[in-house]
């Protein structure tokens, strides 16, 4: 072997390797996580200050990329051609095009790309310079190539993407969220599982509306303030709840708010007799929202204000139900039990389970792994009547979907009690 041929060998070796560092930089830039080099370079870090930049010119760099990984392929495999045809004559084309696709595929682009793909995180801030090094010499040719590639797809009309970065979206966030604590075994598992729910419940905030979430007015306890006021003293004071509703006709005269804190101090001042109270005088203002709005925000409300319970009414006024801080708490953490209500997740290893006519339909998704339609109704004894197109007698039996149930209890035109059996077998309790 003379030495120009040493040569020509060293050559293909050393663009094989400059393949192989295009294919991983490629590779690592693409599959980088977002969230990674932005945090980093909120930390100071400059080699992801960098990045993030690039990352904006997103098309630019893979562009870039490719235009040098494919000039070292070909330079290389026109290399390779020369030498064989000079070993083997004609016919070392055909051997060089077989040596050059193994080698090409193999240690330039599954090795690498491979490697990157176990860190790409830690692979895209290492190579952050060589990119910075690859536009400054390709950016101009890729800006071009991008040009060419846009005007190619406006002649069979189709737009190209979007220059904008849109951000990291939520179908992609919850890809990753799907993914957290995947692997885990044992209590590990189950912790996993449900920081899994209650992410999921703070990316729900920004879809629903309180309709989703308020107790309607039919489930409400409420004072009537026509009542005398001891019965309504003996009455708060033997409620679960931290306020109640003051009202006359039924709602349709709202005066306030309630509290045991604050009946207790006028009941202090009023020397005890509950009979000198004026309820309606202690009652705060309430605060009204109107049933469509956004559950986010009025979370915010609840924050900036000291009211932890709101009226909703509809478009015409008319009181729908409450909603309490506690309603938008529970779409993150889940059901929190009020005194004597048991949680429906320590009800799944009872199999068939008897559930109030209004759960909320998501509830019994969330708690008991569950897949009942929530786009029909909002609460179970909705989604029966829906599906049944009318109200149903007392023991009826029905499967809905796969889901045996039976109304246990009625109360005029309201399915109050029912059992519910999922459809195959016990359910497993808490569930991804």
């Amino acid at each position: 072997m003379d030495f120009g041929s040493l040569i020509t060998l060293g050559l293909i070796v050393l663009l094989l390797m400059a393949s192989a560092l295009f294919s991983g930089t490629e590779t690592a830039f693409t599959a980088a996580s977002r969230a990674f080099v932005l945090r980093r370079a909120r930390e100071g870090d400059r080699r992801a200050n960098r990045l993030s930049g690039l990352t904006e010119r997103k098309e630019q760099v893979v562009a870039a990329i490719l235009v040098g990984n494919n000039l070292v392929n070909t330079t290389a495999t026109a290399l390779a051609s020369a030498l064989l045809i000079t070993w083997f004559g004609e016919g070392g084309v055909v051997y060089a095009s077989l040596v050059m696709t193994a080698l090409l595929v193999i240690f330039s682009e599954v090795l690498p790309k491979t490697l990157a793909l176990r860190g790409p995180d830690q692979a895209a801030l290492r190579l952050t310079p060589l990119l910075a090094v690859v536009m400054a010499l390709l950016g101009p040719v890729a800006r071009g190539v991008n040009g060419i590639v846009r005007f190619t797809l406006g002649l069979f009309g189709t737009k190209p993407p979007a220059a904008d970065n849109p951000g990291i979206t939520e179908d992609e966030l919850l890809g990753a969220i799907e993914l957290h604590g995947m692997g885990h075994k044992g209590e590990a598992d189950l912790a996993a599982m449900e920081e899994r729910r209650m992410l999921r419940g703070v990316l729900a905030l920004d879809d629903m509306v309180v309709r989703d979430v308020m107790t309607h007015r039919s489930r409400v306890v409420a004072l009537d303030a026509d009542r005398p006021a001891a019965e309504l003293v003996a009455l708060l004071l033997d409620q679960p709840h931290q306020r109640l509703p003051l009202w006359r006709r039924n709602g349709e005269d709202l005066l306030g708010i309630i509290s045991p804190r604050d009946v207790l101090r006028a009941l202090t001042a009023a020397g005890g007799d509950a009979a000198r109270l004026d309820l309606a005088a202690i009652a705060t203002p309430p605060m009204v929202v109107s049933e469509g709005r956004p559950l986010r925000a009025q979370l915010q409300d609840f924050r900036r204000t000291p009211h932890r319970i709101a009226i909703v009414v509809d478009e015409y006024g008319t009181l729908k139900g409450i909603v309490t801080l506690e309603d938008i708490l529970e779409v993150v953490v889940g059901q929190i039990a009020e005194r004597g209500e048991p949680i429906l997740s320590d009800l799944a290893a009872s199999g068939t389970l008897e559930i109030r006519g209004d759960v909320r339909l998501r509830d019994l998704n969330r708690e008991l792994g569950w897949n009942l339609p929530e786009n029909e109704a909002a609460t179970l004894a909705g989604f029966v009547v829906g599906r049944h197109r009318g109200i149903p007698p007392v023991g009826q039996e029905l499967v809905l979907d796969g889901y045996g149930i039976r109304i246990l209890e009625r109360r005029g035109l309201r399915l109050d009690r029912l059992s519910v059996r999922p459809p195959e077998g016990p359910t497993q309790g808490l569930n991804a």
